[in-house]
């Protein structure tokens, strides 16, 4: 008997056979248990996941003679099946639409669509890649499809459904074949080797699993390609030389020079490549799914198919890239992938390319900018900076010029490089509390900037008794009344520092509007960050401060 290959001689044979399309094959059976066949379906997918396998169960399972309803499998034992596995069942006829698409080949099957089964139940026609039919063999096809005789069920197949006018889908039960995942091929792919009694190598299986694109026949091909290269094994090298799959160390390569900006070893690199005969675009694809595995790991998300062994090596490889330079060399070699495509000098593309991220700088996110932000405020007063005295260089002397006194440094009670003020001698009082209040927020915007600005123009302190102050907002939204009560600790913690007192602050009630008869706190030069500074430059540059209803917009 000649040779069969392994997708044909490992074809589902029952609904259960059927990999990774539980959603149909569970509906299909529950529709031949409780008698509710429809008279029209239409298998959708890409190719090789088992629209096909499964018309030919199904059309088995309605035809056997020994079928059990608690669970309706075809018995593939009986005259019926096995007639249908030898392509000799009249009452199943199975058509190839790209090969027959005229309206006369359709009105062949509406003329023996009216004949009785002679054998089985129903007489089941079978019409693969269906969305190849033309404009008016569809037509022609509208009235059977829709009412078609009792003893007629057809069964569509296609991979561009978007092809099959709405007409026809509007009358037929649609299934969606869905990709296989690399863990179900591999899966298959495994028992296929330990039933057939061939040596493989876990590795092998998941990337001939990953050429396969979700497709499980182009996998059986690939695995039936890699075992006749091998004489009966599938090794990782092997599968490597059949694929086409660049070795790892190409990778791992480049990875290192990008993480490293090592670039002396660049040229050789280079070298590598072209003595090799390299498909750059092909290198491209493995480098960002080499960086998407690394991604996934730095994550800490499982990658299966690679050894303890291989995924160490692969956090070597990328240890001082972070996620987000990742991101970034993923994106960049899709865009250079694209481009090489219609480049007549794809090397000299790739070179130059590899050249620049080599070269790049590391991401930095906004996330660190903030936290190196709090870091710095946080980290007390700074040291200040001692002069550096240089040498005058050696230039013509320019005109005299008057040049104003340089004013000294203003250093303000609220800024960063401030000690905390000295306790303030007496009993606690309100009117201390409003005379220094400013000073009081410049201290509480060290630590809760938001909450200042908010405090700055809408808080009050409104009473103190004993040792318990009141702060009254001249609004009652909740989100500002939320915020206040979350910052109060720190504003305690603001005017201890600044006048030595402990008190306990609480909210008062929200006055009735905003136009309210407390006065506002009124805030002078000196208490603002600032003040004095904005003078000084003022009387350096001879300049006069306008107001705001003399300012005008440039045209």
């Amino acid at each position: 008997m000649s040779y069969q290959v392994i997708a044909r001689r490992w074809r589902p044979r029952v609904f259960a056979d059927v990999i990774g399309q539980e959603h149909v094959t569970r509906t299909l059976k529950n529709a031949i248990r409780q008698g509710r066949l429809a008279h029209a379906f239409l298998f959708t997918g890409p190719r090789g996941v088992g629209k096909t396998s499964t018309a030919r169960i199904l059309a088995r399972a309605i035809n056997c003679r020994n079928l059990d309803l608690e669970n309706p499998e075809p018995c593939n034992e009986c005259e019926t099946c096995q007639a249908l596995f030898e392509d000799r069942e009249l009452d199943v006829i199975e058509m190839d639409a790209a090969s027959y698409t005229s309206v006369e080949d359709i009105r062949r099957i509406n003329d023996v669509a009216r004949l009785a089964p002679v054998a089985g139940q129903k007489k089941i026609f079978i019409i693969d890649e269906v969305h190849m039919l033309s404009k008016s063999a569809f037509n022609a096809f509208l009235k059977t499809l829709e009412e078609p005789p009792e003893h007629v069920i057809f069964i569509l197949a296609t991979t561009d459904v978007h092809k099959v006018p709405s007409t026809i889908r509007s009358r037929v039960q649609r299934f969606d074949f869905r990709p296989l995942s690399q863990v179900e091929i591999a899966n298959h792919l495994s028992k296929i080797c330990e039933a057939e009694k061939w040596e493989c190598d876990e590795e092998a299986l998941w990337l001939v699993a990953r050429q396969a694109d979700g497709s499980l026949r182009d996998g059986e091909g690939l695995l039936d390609q890699v075992v006749s290269f091998s004489g009966g094994s599938a090794k990782i090298d092997a599968t490597r030389d059949v694929l086409g799959i660049l070795p790892e160390d190409l990778l791992y390569r480049a990875t290192g020079i990008v993480a490293e900006h090592d670039n002396e070893s660049i040229p050789a690199y280079f070298e590598d490549l072209a003595r090799t005969g390299t498909d750059y675009a092909a290198l491209l694809q493995e480098l960002q799914r080499y960086w998407t595995d690394l991604i996934f790991l730095k994550q800490n998300l499982d990658l299966p198919g690679k050894t303890e062994a291989e995924s160490q090596r692969l956090k070597t490889a990328g240890e001082s890239l972070e996620i987000e330079d990742l991101f970034r060399l993923v994106r960049l070699a899709t865009k250079l992938e694209d481009e090489i495509k219609w480049s007549v000098t794809p090397r000299t593309r790739f070179e130059v390319a590899f050249l620049r991220w080599a070269n790049l700088d590391r991401v930095v996110t906004i996330r660190d900018i903030l936290a190196g932000s709090e870091s710095t405020s946080s980290a007390g007063p700074k040291p200040a900076r001692q002069p550096v005295k240089t040498q005058p260089a050696k230039t013509p002397t320019p005109p005299a010029v008057h040049k104003p006194e340089k004013p000294r440094a203003v250093v303000h009670e609220n800024s960063e490089s401030v000690q905390p003020a000295a306790p303030i001698s007496g009993e606690p009082s309100l009117k201390t509390l409003h005379a220094k209040w400013h000073k009081i927020l410049g201290v509480f915007e060290k630590t809760q900037p938001a909450a200042a600005a908010q405090a700055e123009e809408h808080w009050t302190p409104d009473s103190l008794k004993g040792n318990k102050l009141t702060i009254c907002p001249d609004s009652s939204n909740e989100f500002l009344l939320r915020q206040m009560k979350e910052a109060l600790p720190a504003l305690q913690q603001a005017v201890k520092e600044l006048t030595g007192w402990s008190l306990t602050i609480v909210t008062g009630k929200p006055a009735a509007n905003e136009n309210n008869n407390k006065p506002k706190i009124k805030k002078t030069e000196s208490d603002s960050p600032g003040g004095d500074l904005f003078n000084s430059i003022k009387s350096q540059f001879g300049a006069e401060e306008v107001p705001d209803d003399q300012i005008r917009e440039p045209e």
